[in-house]
């Protein structure tokens, strides 16, 4: 089975070790071409961000899944330089994040449909890349009357165009179960939606509950752990989900970016060590892998949470 990269369609076979939810960047456009260089250096950037998928293909990785949604910054021209440059397989995604702004508030569900269809079937941006998932977001407001039509739209084009979906979403609200139910009225399954962000909580009651309803989990956010939950709790809670026998549901990843230009300057990060941070796209492979051998693991279930499960969401394949 094949899929679409942004260098063109990769066979489900070849894409090795996936990390299944990152960022090349996430920077605004309105941002970069109002203020410049004083926001954004586009040659910077891909300096950086090659460089630093670059570590991680030289762990192992060999497919990156860039989960930027249009309105954070998507950027496939991006995209592609680093593909070229890294050798990576980079996958695109297509689809909105969960902030209110006017550009979706005032347009009926239909254009939004539209504009997303577009990007699957002619390309994004003017090139020939096509996504390989589609991209929604729920924050801890739960799914308003915007994303529900938001929503609604990308299952629309889910369910027409077989793409997978990655929804971010809050644990802490337990949306879940009301993102699945939406995305299965437009005819998605939940065996081809991820949870994302799923790591942030400990609550196995709820994480085993979304398992139940056939989805995946993304624990996807090992790039925050000096920020929000720590390495610990984020790995035992793999462990166990494991040891219950959803190893093979879980989805490995970081959630970084090269830029991320929410909080983080573009003097403070042009001018960072951006090649030896503790937290980069090789904590998973340097922390996370060996911490969950410790606590148990077979080496081959290990290997399967960024080889054989992101090939299985991609085929819509999987076994408990």
């Amino acid at each position: 089975m094949k899929i679409q990269s942004v260098l063109g369609p990769v066979d489900t076979a070849d894409l090795g070790q996936v990390l299944m939810h990152e960022h090349l960047t996430c920077a605004d456009w309105s941002m970069r071409m109002n203020f410049g260089s004083r926001f954004y250096e586009g040659d910077k950037v891909t300096e950086m961000a090659c460089g630093m998928l670059g570590k991680a293909a030289q762990q192992g990785v060999a497919t990156v899944v860039d989960g930027t949604p249009v309105n954070l910054g998507r950027d496939v021209h991006l995209m592609r330089e680093v593909a070229r440059r890294t050798g990576l397989n980079i996958i695109a995604s297509t689809g909105f994040y969960y902030q209110e702004e006017p550009w979706l508030g005032f347009r009926d569900e239909e254009q939004i449909y539209d504009l997303l269809m577009g990007d699957c079937t002619d390309g994004i941006q003017g090139t020939d890349s096509k996504p390989g998932i589609l991209k929604a977001g729920v924050a801890r407001a739960g799914v308003t009357p915007l994303l529900n039509k938001v929503l609604h739209a990308t299952g629309r084009v889910a369910a027409e165009t077989g793409l997978p979906i990655f929804c971010h979403h809050d644990p802490s609200v337990h949306s879940g179960g009301e993102i699945l139910d939406l995305f299965e009225s437009c005819g998605v399954p939940a065996n081809r939606v991820i949870l994302g962000h799923s790591g942030d909580t400990t609550d196995l009651e709820y994480l085993t509950a979304m398992l139940e309803r056939g989805c995946w989990l993304g624990m996807d956010r090992f790039g925050f752990c000096d920020r929000d939950l720590g390495l610990e709790p984020r790995v035992d809670t793999i462990a166990r989900l494991c040891e219950l026998g959803w190893g093979s549901k879980l989805l490995l990843s970081h959630d970084l970016a090269a830029y991320l230009a929410f909080w983080d300057s573009w003097e403070t990060t042009k001018n960072s060590d951006y090649l030896h941070l503790e937290e980069d796209f090789t904590f998973i492979h340097r922390r996370v892998l060996p911490a969950l051998r410790e606590r148990g693991l077979e080496p081959a279930a290990v290997d399967g949470l960024l080889t054989a499960n992101p090939r299985a969401f991609f085929e819509g394949t999987s076994s408990r």
